[in-house]
C-alpha cells in the first residue's frame, strides 16, 4: 500500500497532478467494488440477483419499495461520487417491458430521485384500487428528515376496468409538489371528470382518493355496490397503504 502512494510524496509532481492521480487511484479502487454492495446500502432497494462492478452491472427483479422495476442495468455515477454523494443510475430498455430510467441516492432519513422517466407496471394494484401502471415524466423528489422538501415533474396512473359498465381504462396525471411534509400529486383525467389525489408521507404511508363525476345512475349505482361512496356530483373511492 505504501508503494502505491509514493507518487504523492514525489516532489517532481505538481499539486494538481497529485490530486488527479489520487482521484484516479480512488476511482480504480471503487471500480473493483461489486454493484451488489452498492444496492445493499440503498434503503428500499431489493433484488433477486446483482451482477457486475459498481460502475455498470445488471440487476434482476429490482424493486424500489413496492414498485417492481424488473431487470435493469445500473451503476454508480462518477461525478457525484467525487463530491461525496454516491448516486446510482438505473435504466430499463424497451424490450419485453416499457422503458424506464432514473437516478437515485439515499440514506437513513433522506432520499433523492431525479430524471425519472418511464412506466412501471403494477400487477397487484394499490390496496383495492385497480391501478395497472404508474408513469413518470421528468419526475424528481427530495426527502430530508422523513419529509418531502422538493418535488417536480409529472406522475400518472392508469386504472384498469372498474366495472363492466365502465370498461375503458382511466388515465390520470398531474404535477408533483410537496405539501405539509408529504408528496402530493393531484391528478386529473383527460375529460376532467376523473380526479385522483395521491399523498405519500415520508414514512411511506400513502392515501389515494379517486373521484368520478358525471356518471349515469345505471353506472354509478353498481359502483357504489362495489364499495364506492356517494359524493356531491359523483362517487368516490379511498384507498391507503404503506410503501
Amino acid at each position: 500500500m505504501i508503494g502505491r502512494w509514493i507518487f504523492i510524496r514525489d516532489g517532481r509532481l505538481s499539486g494538481r497532478t497529485k490530486l488527479v492521480l489520487a482521484v484516479l487511484f480512488l476511482l480504480a479502487m471503487i471500480a473493483l467494488v461489486p454493484l451488489r454492495l452498492v444496492v445493499a446500502n440503498v434503503p428500499g432497494l431489493t433484488a433477486r440477483s446483482v451482477d457486475g462492478p459498481a460502475w455498470s452491472g445488471t440487476i434482476r427483479d429490482l424493486r424500489a419499495g413496492p414498485l417492481p422495476l424488473g431487470d435493469v442495468d445500473a451503476g454508480l455515477l462518477p461525478l457525484p461520487l467525487l463530491i461525496g454523494r454516491p448516486e446510482m443510475w438505473i435504466a430499463r430498455h424497451g424490450t419485453s417491458a416499457a422503458p424506464f430510467a432514473a437516478r437515485a441516492a439515499g440514506g437513513e432519513g433522506w432520499l433523492r430521485l431525479s430524471r425519472v422517466n418511464g412506466t412501471v407496471p403494477l400487477a397487484d394494484g394499490m390496496a383495492g384500487l385497480p391501478v395497472a401502471s404508474a408513469s413518470f415524466t421528468d419526475f424528481a423528489l427530495r426527502m430530508e428528515g422523513g419529509k418531502c422538501v422538493e418535488a417536480s415533474g409529472t406522475a400518472s396512473l392508469t386504472l384498469s376496468q372498474l366495472s363492466v359498465l365502465l370498461p375503458d381504462a382511466i388515465a390520470v396525471s398531474g404535477q408533483a409538489r410537496c405539501e405539509g411534509g408529504a408528496l402530493l400529486v393531484p391528478m386529473q383525467g383527460a375529460g376532467g371528470m376523473e380526479h385522483l389525489t395521491l399523498r405519500v408521507q415520508g414514512s411511506g404511508a400513502w392515501t389515494a382518493d379517486l373521484a368520478l363525476s358525471g356518471l349515469p345512475v345505471e353506472v354509478s349505482g353498481p359502483l357504489v355496490d362495489m364499495g364506492f361512496t356517494a359524493r356531491p356530483g359523483g362517487i368516490g373511492f379511498r384507498a391507503s397503504g404503506q410503501f
